[in-house]
């Protein structure tokens, strides 16, 4: 449609159609629909000779040849290599997503700016999407663990190798992002000053594959402390790294992750998820997701009265304002509790005395 020609009920219709179950693009996944290790047996080529080829790990070929599902990226590369087209080798399962009323209101921004560019070029005379109606954003509670919660989950992570121990107990001390702990480099840990410089990100998306990015604002890149057990627990796990490093040898490319995959790499975002799930099945816990330890971290600030503002900083939060409305009813949560304590000490011991 030509700019001049786009109504309210135009941009209504588009976020209708957006919310609608499978608007979205999801990730794609593949199974081999023929033996994959007869193929490399009449090619000669062993399955890490096929990775090498390929680009992907020696895991994706691995689960490729035992016909598990693999991403779509990986069985291109996996035929490409093998000199066959994708359809040949592998059934293709293309996975559509529902899109939140949040991403829908990120759109409706872009229109918006587009259309104030239009005003100013002189190209339409009103921003039409002033009078679109996008869809609304309820906030949600924060999902946070009890204290108790907390232990239990401790106590299950001394059964578990040290690389995921480490891992999930920085989640819950720095209450940094997913990807911002699996960006994170040896470089930039001062064990001098007991703190880590969180400065780098791991995203992934299916046209990109794994990649590295900076945070989105300059208050996102930030100092976090640690407390002494934390830098000790560090310690351990270097020593750990630094010994598969040498066992592996040649296969490790180190590229100065603290968590890397086998191969140095960067790890894969999703395989985090994938192992807490899994981690709380093992043993019995309550569904444990990687940012609810970063809700866990500021609730607890919260109720032992730190501020907003220290709390948004350690969170990396571009404003105060942001950290103050996620965490609204933890702060009313947190207010109540200081009323109990106001009385505690106030009321009950003058009660008392008279």
């Amino acid at each position: 449609m030509k700019l001049k020609d786009i109504r309210p009920d135009h941009l209504n219709s588009l976020y209708s159609q957006l919310a609608q179950p499978g608007a979205g693009a999801g990730s794609a996944h593949a199974s081999a629909k023929v033996d994959v290790a007869v193929l490399l047996k009449e090619k000669h080529l062993t399955r890490q000779g096929l990775a090498d080829m390929s680009g992907i790990s020696i895991k994706a070929v691995y689960a490729a040849v035992k016909g598990e599902r693999v991403s779509k990226e990986a069985a291109e590369a996996i035929s490409d290599a093998l000199g066959n087209k994708l359809d040949k080798l592998f059934s293709v399962e293309e996975a559509g997503r529902t899109l939140s009323a949040k991403t829908i209101r990120e759109y409706h921004r872009l229109i918006h700016t587009v259309l104030d560019q239009a005003i100013k070029e002189g190209l339409v005379a009103v921003n039409v999407a002033d009078r679109a109606t996008p869809p609304k954003v309820e906030q949600k509670d924060v999902n946070y663990f009890q204290l108790e919660q907390v232990t239990a989950i401790r106590e299950a992570l001394e059964q578990e190798p040290v690389k995921w121990k480490t891992l999930v107990h920085l989640l819950l001390i720095t209450g940094a992002r997913r990807g911002e702990i699996l960006g994170l480099k040896w470089e930039k840990v001062d064990f001098n000053s007991n703190r880590v410089y969180i400065c780098n990100n791991i995203l992934y998306s299916a046209d990109i594959g794994i990649y590295e990015d900076t945070p989105k604002t300059e208050r996102s890149k930030r100092y976090v402390s640690l407390p002494a057990e934390t830098m000790q627990l560090l310690r351990q796990y270097r020593v750990w790294q630094n010994t598969e490093r040498l066992r592996l040898g040649g296969y490790y490319q180190d590229q100065g992750f603290v968590f890397a995959q086998d191969n140095g790499g960067p790890m894969h975002p999703d395989s985090v998820t994938t192992w807490l799930a899994r981690f709380s099945k093992r043993h019995g816990l309550p569904h444990v997701n990687a940012h609810a330890f970063r809700h866990t971290m500021a609730s607890m600030l919260y109720f032992n009265g730190v501020d907003s503002v220290s709390i948004s900083k350690r969170l990396g939060h571009a404003q105060v304002s942001t950290t103050a409305n996620i965490y609204a009813h933890v702060m009313e949560e947190a207010d109540q509790r200081n009323a109990d304590i106001l009385s505690e000490v106030f009321l009950k011991k003058t009660a008392s005395n008279s």
